[in-house]
């Protein structure tokens, strides 16, 4: 009986010894890892973008808590910026947060019924506050939604676009593509590479030199003309 006293009064002043040590290491881990925050916000190789602008995408902001940091949310908002094409961050110990992004150079400005825009290989727009120079202008509605048709458009820049001055779009009908030396290719909305397949061949030759434009727009013909061009 008397050990039996003994060993519960052991193992009473065994658990309260345990929770006083719990207690007082957990104040003293509170001290030694104070609650952190987020002190600056760095965006790196910005060269078109606006900070403020890219912060209205972003679930995070100055003074945050350190640890509620959200990495996978951080990449759902970059993502869904179409200006970056790519992207990497650290969040330092500091509290720091830097953010370095690649942003897309526009392929085209669109002039849809005068108001220009920057847009994408996709069509997609782009929201510059940034003047670009020597960029190809393409006209017509809905030209943005198939412009990716002709994103191959770059590989001939040197060749059969060499003169190139700018694209007309004419839904359902096809693409008018104007030359500085007052010539103009007009091809079919799809079937882009089949296209310049065959003006590779006709600007090769040299009767070429005779005509003003090259009409590829119904299947299976080829319209020569010397008449100054029209859409």
């Amino acid at each position: 009986m008397r050990k039996f006293l003994t060993f519960s009064l052991l193992l009473i002043i065994g658990i309260f010894g345990i929770n006083k040590i719990y207690s007082y290491s957990k104040i003293n881990l509170i001290g030694f890892f104070p609650q952190k925050k987020i002190t600056k916000i760095n965006f790196m190789n910005l060269k078109y973008l606006d900070k403020e602008y890219l912060m209205n995408y972003l679930d995070i902001h100055l003074n945050q808590n350190y640890w509620s940091f959200n990495a996978k949310k951080l990449i759902e908002n970059l993502k869904s910026i179409n200006e970056i094409s790519d992207f990497e961050f650290t969040l330092h110990p500091s509290g720091i947060l830097d953010i370095y992004v690649d942003e897309k150079y526009p392929f085209m400005l669109w002039n849809d019924n005068n108001n220009f825009s920057y847009i994408d290989k996709q069509g997609k727009t782009l929201r510059y506050n940034f003047s670009f120079h020597n960029l190809i202008t393409i006209s017509g509605k809905n030209a943005n939604k198939n412009i990716s048709e002709i994103s191959n458009i770059d590989k001939y820049q040197k060749t059969i676009f060499e003169s190139l001055k700018k694209i007309y779009f004419i839904d359902n009908v096809g693409w008018k593509f104007s030359l500085n030396n007052e010539k103009c290719f007009l091809i079919p909305v799809k079937n882009f590479e089949k296209s310049m397949k065959i003006l590779k061949k006709i600007t090769s030759l040299e009767i070429y030199k005779e005509y003003k434009s090259i009409d590829l727009r119904i299947k299976g013909k080829i319209y020569l003309s010397k008449k100054k061009c029209s859409i």
